[in-house]
């Protein structure tokens, strides 16, 4: 069997907000692609998500060696991250 993944096509075919996995009061932060290949691609993430990116990038960048007071240069777009 195959296992689900959510697909840019499922965003775009209920774009902006039905792909939601909770109710839109929850949604604290909305990411969008720019839609230069069609609909903007629309995600939207809860504090916990946030919470939860946040840790990882700081586990990611201490893995690579920063410490606390070190200057890290983020140089990747932000579109859907």
């Amino acid at each position: 069997a195959k296992f689900p993944f959510t697909t840019k096509t499922d965003l775009r075919d209920n774009y902006p907000f039905d792909m939601f996995a909770v109710p839109q009061d929850r949604i604290a932060r909305i990411h969008a692609s720019s839609g230069t290949t069609g609909k903007p691609t629309v995600v939207g993430y809860t504090l916990a998500d946030i919470d939860t990116w946040a840790g990882l990038v700081a586990r990611s960048i201490r893995a690579a060696g920063a410490r606390r007071g070190d200057k890290v240069h983020v140089s990747y777009g932000y579109g859907l991250f």
